[in-house]
């Protein structure tokens, strides 16, 4: 009888070691390491077949293979098991990833839905608060405070404060709504600066006189390259808080050559603001601690709103400023290629330029289809010397204007009038039936710049509203001035 060969203890066949997920780890991780932990496995069993064959290979006997039989069966039984397990998980966490992603996905899209809702709510708000907010704003502007008592005069201009506020506050939350579904789009174009400075200069000129400061727009002719809307909203809104946080003394406003572009500052004599808070003031709704904040502070998104459209048009914004003394805000902007026509030379303004006394009235017709609009309109137009013919169709007017033998100076409609109508279309019938080339402004609280961009290629003068009067009555000054 042969000898038995001797007994090999087969070493046990381990899995590879899998790297284990961390507790709380994502679906991604998980199923990574799901799909390690297959690969060890099928390792395993190619490590097993490989050491069953081998040791058939070397003891050939009946029992060798009744023996190799039994151990591949109980491995196969094994593996398949934890295969089957490993299965079943995959299986669960392709389930689970698949739900995560489809709730994502809705989340988003309810985010979107809800995000492009508010902005809708608020380009509503905004058009329907501003209209009786432009009413109110005119019949403040048409009392005559001469014949007020001085208690009386001071609520009058606390009245007016407070609109003007509230105004502002809609205009920051529409503009931040909008930046926020990124509708706006910079539209870049070659414009003279001084355009922008003949706009704002008569537009502060009250709020600067109410406050007792001296305003002052140094005169500039260089051109520049970017969005001119845009532009023009970040410089409001420097020049807006240089005037609020400015108790006493003046605000300039001009800009400095620089071989990488122009560099446009509004230089304040106001409180100023302390080095640690620098960093901090174009955050949303961060506002300087200060124990005597202006009320109409805002809420803290004005200057979030300058730096997001800044960086929207690629432009560096900065500020200087030190605690009691004062404030610098800087936009660096590209020049731009100088027109054909050369631009109109802009003199140095100043706060004190007023109308004539005693020239003539202008016949100035208005277009609206609200009775409030009207009425305050003509308050306004007859105290600061003019005649008004107030309609709320062109027709209407025409008829009036016909009827007194008044050959019109200037047209003033709001865009959207009754029945469907559009302001343009209503100026364009006014010239025509009284063969006259009017000149003509478009009132509107629409904030699309496309709109406005293409009011104004057709000649048109655009004023926002609630009209800003000062504004309103430098134009009528300088049309009555044209007119001779």
């Amino acid at each position: 009888m042969s000898a038995r060969p001797p007994k090999r203890r087969a070493a046990a066949v381990r899995p590879a070691a899998v790297r284990r997920a961390p507790a709380g780890a994502g679906p991604t991780a998980r199923l990574r390491q799901l799909r390690e932990e297959n690969r060890a496995l099928r390792k395993t069993v190619r490590a097993l077949m490989q050491r069953v064959e081998h040791a058939v290979d070397q003891s050939a006997t009946a029992f060798s293979w009744f023996r190799a039989a039994a151990t591949l069966e109980d491995t196969v039984r094994l593996r398949t098991e934890q295969y089957e397990a490993l299965n079943v998980r995959l299986t669960r966490e392709l389930d689970a990833r698949r739900e995560i992603e489809l709730a994502l996905k809705q989340a988003k899209q309810t985010a979107e839905v809800a995000n492009q809702g508010k902005t809708r709510f608020l380009a509503a708000a905004s058009h329907d608060l501003r209209q009786p907010l432009n009413s109110a704003l005119l019949f403040l502007e048409s009392l005559d405070e001469r014949g007020m008592t001085p208690p009386n005069r001071e609520l009058a201009r606390r009245a007016k404060v407070a609109l003007a506020s509230l105004n502002n506050l809609l205009g920051t939350l529409l503009d931040s709504a909008r930046l926020d579904t990124g509708v706006i789009t910079p539209r870049a174009s070659d414009f003279p600066l001084s355009y922008l400075f003949d706009r704002l200069g008569p537009e502060f000129a009250g709020v600067a006189r109410a406050a007792g400061i001296e305003l002052e727009f140094v005169r500039c002719s260089a051109w520049v390259h970017t969005d001119p809307h845009l532009l023009e909203a970040v410089l409001r809104n420097f020049v807006s808080n240089a005037i609020r946080y400015t108790p006493r003394g003046r605000v300039l406003v001009g800009c400095r050559r620089r071989g990488d572009g122009l560099m446009i500052q509004v230089h304040d004599t106001g409180i100023g603001i302390e080095s640690k808070h620098l960093p901090r003031i174009f955050e949303e709704y961060y506002q300087v601690p200060m124990a005597d904040r202006p009320r109409d502070a805002g809420i803290g998104l004005g200057l979030s709103i300058v730096n997001r459209i800044a960086r929207l048009l690629s432009l560096e914004c900065t500020v200087r400023s030190k605690a009691g003394k004062g404030s610098c805000f800087a936009l660096l902007v590209p020049y731009g290629r100088t027109g054909h026509r050369p631009a109109p030379a802009s003199a140095p303004w100043h706060l004190e330029a007023e109308g004539r006394q005693g020239a003539r009235p202008l016949n100035v017709v208005v277009l609206d289809d609200h009775p409030d609009v009207l009425q305050a309109m003509a308050a306004i137009l007859g105290k600061w010397g003019h005649r008004a013919v107030c309609a709320p169709t062109a027709i209407d007017a025409i008829v009036q204007l016909i009827a007194a033998d008044w050959p019109p100076d200037l047209v003033i409609s709001d865009y959207h009038l009754a029945d469907g109508g559009k302001g343009d279309e209503a100026i364009r019938q006014i010239r025509r039936e009284l063969d006259v080339d009017v000149p003509a402004m478009i009132m509107t609280s629409d904030p699309d710049h496309a709109l406005r961009d293409r009011l104004q290629r057709t000649g048109l003068t655009v004023l926002a509203k609630p009209i800003n009067l000062g504004k309103l009555r430098a134009m009528l000054e300088s049309q009555r001035r044209a007119s001779g």
